[in-house]
């Protein structure tokens, strides 16, 4: 088995370069006395939503594996992992721009549907253009389908 200098640089590297900058980010946070009830509030529940993605991105992977598409094991780690700690930084800054921003200047839905629209389209062109594969640009549909429904949908008030 070869070992992969690279790969050995990039992951025990990212790791050391990730927990430089929780703890950097901890300390300045405690000096600045942010570290309160309202940030362990919103990364406690950050958590607990990135572990619904994982879940889901997990029954996506046996949904593969049942339809008969190969995976290595080492290549479906990576991507739980990915999936797991880019849902809760994305959840958690989302959490948190919701929890302290004033509501004067919250972003309306229609522009978080645009947003997610611009994205998920970007992604899946890009994701065509390097595969080769335009197939890949129906997979935008979704995302995008499901934003501008949501944004659309205007709030229903409860009456009493």
């Amino acid at each position: 088995m070869d070992i992969s200098i690279g790969g050995m640089i990039g992951l025990y590297g990212g790791m050391l370069g990730g927990l430089l900058g929780w703890w950097f980010g901890r300390k300045k946070a405690r000096e600045k006395r942010g570290l309160d009830e309202l940030y362990y509030h919103i990364w406690q529940r950050a958590r607990s939503y990135a572990w619904y993605a994982t879940l889901g991105a997990i029954y996506i992977f046996f949904s593969l594996i049942m339809f008969g598409i190969e995976l290595s094991a080492a290549m479906v780690l990576a991507l739980i992992l990915l999936i797991h700690l880019g849902s809760w930084a994305i959840i958690g800054i989302v959490l948190t721009i919701n929890m302290t921003i004033s509501p004067t200047k919250k972003l309306s839905r229609m522009k978080i549907a645009w947003i997610v629209v611009g994205c998920s389209f970007t992604f899946f062109t890009v994701l065509s253009i390097v595969t080769g594969n335009w197939l890949f640009l129906l997979w935008s549909i979704l995302p995008n389908v499901v934003a501008l429904t949501t944004a659309i949908k205007t709030p229903q008030k409860k009456t009493e």
